[in-house]
């Protein structure tokens, strides 16, 4: 077969096969390149590659969705005994005449050599890097049975056939400029598409969908969760546990900072030296606060995940609070969970949800017990031997859900350097994972775009909404 395969494993080392296949991201000079560009040119081809077979898979998903394909209907396989090496992934189809199609997809990053006639053959569907693709668009090869995409980038010409039927779509029917896919991954709407598939009136719904259905499920939480009860978000949280530190003292708390940074906390010697009971004021924090709206409340973003890990039971949460808020939920409506906060905790088969604090767990009136002050991930020491001890529980529980499972983020804002540290290791080309986002208000659109394209290289499709309320309505839809 002509042409160069893009594998999982990315391109072999030899500066020929670069110079041949991949000019378009080559940082230096290929005739004497030191250790260290070339060490860095690897990595940035590697995420360079890695972006666009995420990107060719979206395309993949949208001509499904296109094809009035159910989300249900679709499964993914990275392995086959039949192996064929220039597979990089294949797609299982339970069609709607009862009947199984399997498509073999080929990701090539250039049409150089590639013998288009050797590889139209029924159910393969090839993805194929053309530079300047509108513009050359009369002369694209049409196949007389597989399916080819041929993609700049940007846009994309699909030819073929997919679940039996003939596809000449065009991105550039509906964006000109040629940027349809950055479109897709913003979630922008496209009103005369969004009615084509049955099962779910919009694409990133569908996408919701279909891997909630094939994967087992996450619900991700952070301190936001609780914002709709009027519960401190993580910021507020460290601004009030100052406030007490410093005993409101603005100056001082400003020259202890010039010396040791930005974080509240960056020595844990600086609490124990200080006398300040610091559990004490967190839990004050975190429980006796004065409630916007109450616990039972059926329309709060919390009882609407209460809601979701019943009726889909075997949802594991990964939770950063320190609370026990959605334990107190879960027994309020005789829900079975399991809370594991260290290493010792024991999980048992017969639970709704595994609820894992895994930065450790402070129960209400509970901050004078050692087996939960110890368990907590506070301060800056606590973060540092964290997350440079990769074979704890926690960090390999949340690198195992976040590439294996579905996972919805919510009341999280990301902007935690070790957590997307984690994220950008558990990358997994055929999955996505979703995060819910608020808007501001005065924030231009392309803000959200910009952002969007951005939380796309660590694998995560924004669902952004004006008002938290608007979670617990996804959640039902999914």
């Amino acid at each position: 077969m002509g042409g160069f395969v893009l594998f999982r494993t990315g391109f072999p080392p030899d500066s020929s096969a670069v110079k041949v296949t991949n000019p378009r991201t080559m940082p230096y000079s290929i005739d004497s390149p030191s250790c260290e560009e070339k060490e860095a040119f690897m990595n940035h081809r590697e995420r360079e590659n890695y972006l666009y077979q995420k990107k060719c898979l979206l395309i993949l998903f949208f001509l499904y969705h296109q094809a009035d394909v159910p989300f249900d209907a679709i499964t993914l396989r990275s392995f086959g005994f039949h192996f064929d090496p220039t597979c990089n992934f294949k797609v299982i189809v339970h069609s709607q005449h009862d009947h199984y199609h399997k498509y073999v997809v080929h990701i090539y990053d250039s049409n150089f050599g590639l013998n288009y006639v050797k590889v139209d053959v029924m159910g393969n569907v090839n993805f194929v890097y053309m530079e300047n693709i509108y513009d050359n668009r009369e002369d694209l090869y049409s196949p007389e049975a597989s399916l080819n995409v041929y993609y700049d980038g940007q846009g994309f010409f699909a030819k073929g056939y997919i679940e039996g039927k003939q596809s000449d779509f065009s991105s550039f029917d509906f964006d000109k400029k040629g940027d349809f896919v950055s479109d897709l991954i913003a979630g922008t709407e496209f009103s005369s598409l969004n009615s084509k598939n049955k099962s779910a009136p919009t694409f990133l719904l569908w996408l919701m969908r279909l891997f909630n259905s094939k994967l087992h499920s996450d619900l991700v939480m952070g301190a936001g969760i609780n914002a709709d009860y009027g519960a401190q978000d993580w910021k507020g949280l460290l601004a009030a546990l100052s406030t007490e530190f410093y005993n409101g003292n603005a100056k001082t708390s400003e020259e202890v900072r010039h010396y040791v940074g930005q974080e509240l906390f960056t020595n844990s010697m600086v609490i124990k030296t200080s006398g300040f009971d610091m559990y004490k004021t967190l839990s004050h924090e975190l429980y006796e606060f004065k409630e916007a709206k109450s616990f039972n409340d059926p329309d709060s973003t919390l009882y609407r995940c209460v809601d979701y890990l019943s009726s889909h039971p075997g949802t594991t949460v990964i939770t950063y609070n320190y609370d026990t808020n959605l334990e107190y939920l879960m027994k309020k409506r005789n829900l079975r969970y399991c809370t594991i906060y260290d290493e010792n905790s024991f999980v048992t088969k017969d639970s709704v949800s595994d609820i894992y604090h895994v930065h450790g767990l402070l129960p209400y009136k509970k901050n004078g017990e050692r087996k939960f002050t110890d368990s907590l991930i506070f301060n800056e020491s606590d973060y540092y031997y964290l997350y440079n001890n990769p074979y704890s529980w926690n960090i390999a529980k949340q690198l195992h859900d976040f590439k294996f499972n579905t996972c919805l983020f919510i009341g999280i804002s990301l902007t935690d350097p070790d957590m997307k540290r984690i994220l950008s290791l558990a990358k997994n080309y055929l999955k996505f994972n979703f995060i819910f986002l608020k808007k501001e208000k005065g924030y231009s659109e392309q803000v959200y775009k910009y952002i969007t394209l951005y939380f796309f290289t660590f694998d995560l499709l924004i669902l952004w909404i004006d008002e938290y309320e608007e979670i617990g309505e996804v959640l039902k839809e999914i």
